[in-house]
């Protein structure tokens, strides 16, 4: 769906066209080329009708002469006459008469008019004309259409007309002429004229200069299309430009990418080629950013993209997608030499900034036959590389079908939270933590169990890292402590023993100003006695915003709350949170209680956290106990409480009350 917006998105922006540009340029040259030709032909078809009219005086004087004949015997005694006029008018070239039936009756020459093959030429009511072809002329009628032939051209030399000085010598110039027979009836039958009609230069002159200006304003016109065309061509290349070039780098972006790649993949959909999908990433970019500025990280983007780009081949890809993540899809021989390769690039991108020392993440994801969505791909590539943004390493990581699963399975964990917290498939299970004296029931810890509908059992382990890493424990934290807020007041009403039960407050509340009314209001609603809930916080909440937590903590013991620090020596700094943190009780981490050295290291820490704990005046929990041996050292150090399986597993509440009724 969001590539289907993107690609509308994408395609509105190159929504101008070039074919309406050709489709306009086309139907104006058209229309103008008939506007055109439409001028010519009535232009030249006027001067022809003034230059055949002009010559009617001829047909009006044979007339005369025809007049005074009643038979086609007297023709003879006029016949010399007529044919004087023949030889001394050059306009004259031939004279006939046809009866009203259209024979024959007499021609000075033997020559009569072909009246069905000659173009017919309506001069008036009572006057036609017949025009009859010359195959020298330089003009001719062919299929009612007139026709110019290449001796016009010849004579029509423009050049040599543009460079005379007398324009009364070039109008003079013989271009050709048109041989038309004129009819004019008589008593006799039909008098007919051969009459040369001569045109010059200048009979036409009107005709050229109006056929010019036509031309020229059709040259404006395509002209003006031509370069809208180009223009046109030219803002498309823009835009397109502008939708595939990366603002912070001047290369392609990640549109290019995913359009190019898909494209790539698809040509070698029979695996032709070993293609691997490249996920490459700065670590401690944000921080970078903070100490150098926004600017100079930018910088450093493209400084990297510089250097990338000289180790990329032909017809390789390489895009900048985000913040300092790159996309690559890179041709391979072997993982070996895939990896070489990489690393000679980490190689090349350390050298920027000598001084300060960058991490890089590379995931990849090597490409199968039939493999298409180089975005999905992608995707597995960037999964490859799910390592912390601040962890202080380098790393290479090939995707497998494990990791999707694992993503898949996160997925589920997120989709199914709510209706699991609605459904109450969250369980809380309870660990006795026992007094280390007379080894009785002195309180538990809260831990959440789910029972899936589908999946049954799910141990902690799968869910709740997800559940930390995207924030949702703060959900899943509410729920326990409401859970267990209602079962210590259902206890309290039944007239049973209460004991303290401890809840953990996840690192990810501690962003909250009002943390302390919130968890204030949630205990309330059951009217249950703060002093009966232990509310236990990691170690690691105190890197965050510390005087945020001291406050908070302040708020809750005078709430009545009593509050405990967990895993008590995981982190490295837990003498100097102990120094500002006012806590009521210790757990000591199970990692002091394990491995070879526990016998003598981390007992000898344990003994001294025991006793410091016991100079500030806090209670002391042992957690992860396993064996008689460690219950015995812990009795012996004065250590409040004991948890861990050697008492008891965390069990159901109903179990619990039955064991400690």
């Amino acid at each position: 769906m969001a590539n289907t917006k993107k690609d509308a998105r994408i395609k509105k922006l190159k929504r101008k066209r070039i074919w309406p540009s050709i489709l306009g340029l086309f139907i104006i040259s058209t229309l103008l080329s008939i506007l055109l030709a439409l001028v010519v032909a009535f232009l030249i078809n006027n001067v022809m009708t003034n230059k055949t009219l002009e010559g009617m005086s001829n047909l009006e004087e044979v007339a005369k002469i025809m007049a005074q004949i009643d038979s086609p015997e007297e023709i003879a005694t006029i016949e010399e006459h007529l044919l004087q006029y023949i030889e001394f008018d050059t306009d004259v070239e031939g004279i006939a008469v046809l009866g009203k039936d259209r024979t024959p009756i007499w021609s000075g020459d033997n020559r009569y008019p072909s009246l069905e093959s000659e173009y017919e030429l309506f001069l008036s009511s009572n006057l036609r004309g017949f025009i009859e072809n010359d195959p020298d002329s330089s003009f001719t009628i062919k299929e009612e259409t007139l026709i110019f032939n290449e001796n016009l051209f010849d004579k029509l030399n423009i050049l040599e007309l543009l460079g005379s000085d007398d324009f009364t010598t070039a109008s003079a110039i013989h271009l050709g002429q048109l041989k038309i027979w004129l009819e004019r009836p008589s008593q006799l039958g039909d008098i007919y004229v051969l009459q040369n009609v001569t045109l010059n230069f200048n009979d036409i002159f009107s005709v050229v200069v109006c056929a010019a200006l036509v031309a020229i304003i059709i040259a404006i016109f395509v002209l003006y299309y031509l370069i809208s065309f180009i223009s046109l061509i030219c803002n498309i290349r823009k835009i397109n430009k502008i939708i595939y070039t990366d603002m912070i780098t001047g290369g392609p972006n990640w549109i290019y990418f995913e359009k190019k790649g898909n494209s790539i993949l698809k040509r070698n959909r029979h695996g032709g080629k070993n293609y691997a999908v490249v996920h490459l990433r700065m670590r401690k970019y944000r921080s970078y950013c903070t100490c150098f500025g926004v600017k100079e990280g930018e910088a450093l983007i493209e400084k990297y993209y510089d250097i990338l780009k000289k180790k990329v081949k032909w017809k390789e890809l390489l895009a900048h997608r985000e913040n300092a993540h790159f996309g690559l899809l890179l041709t391979y021989e072997n993982r070996e030499q895939l990896v070489t390769r990489i690393k000679e690039m980490e190689v090349a991108l350390d050298t920027i900034s000598p001084n300060i020392k960058l991490y890089f993440g590379v995931g990849i994801y090597l490409t199968e036959k039939g493999d298409k969505d180089i975005e999905q791909l992608y995707n597995n590539a960037l999964l490859a590389c799910d390592l912390p943004e601040d962890e202080a390493e380098s790393k290479i990581a090939f995707f497998d079908i494990e990791m999707n699963n694992q993503r898949i399975w996160e997925r589920k964990v997120e989709d199914d939270l709510d209706r699991a917290l609605a459904n109450k498939e969250f369980q809380v299970y309870l660990q006795p933590k026992i007094q280390t004296s007379e080894e009785t029931l002195a309180g538990a810890e809260a831990l959440v169990r789910w029972i899936h509908p589908q999946d049954g059992f799910i141990p902690p382990n799968k869910f709740i890292p997800i559940l930390e890493k995207n924030g949702f424990i703060t959900k899943l934290d509410d729920y326990m402590l409401e859970e267990v807020a209602a079962l210590q007041a259902r206890w309290i009403a039944e007239g049973r023993k209460i004991v303290p039960i401890s809840v953990n407050v996840s690192r990810a509340h501690f962003t909250r100003t009002d943390l302390a009314e919130h968890i204030c209001a949630i205990v309330d609603k059951y009217n249950t006695p703060h002093d009966v809930i232990e509310l236990e916080l990691t170690e690691s909440a105190f890197f965050d915003d510390k005087n945020l937590l001291l406050n908070t903590v302040k708020q809750l013991r005078q709430a009545g709350f009593s509050v405990s620090m967990d895993d008590f020596g995981a982190g490295y700094s837990s003498l100097n949170s102990l120094k500002e943190l006012q806590i009521d009780v210790l757990k000591i981490d199970a990692d002091f209680f394990r491995g070879a050295d526990a016998q003598e290291r981390g007992l000898l820490i344990v003994s001294e956290v025991i006793d410091l704990a016991k100079k500030l005046d806090m209670k002391i929990v042992a957690e992860g106990i396993e064996s008689r041996e460690q219950v015995d050292f812990l009795t012996e150090q004065q250590c409040d409480l004991i948890q861990g399986y050697f008492f008891a597993k965390p069990m159901p509440v109903t179990e619990f009350v039955e064991k400690y009724k």
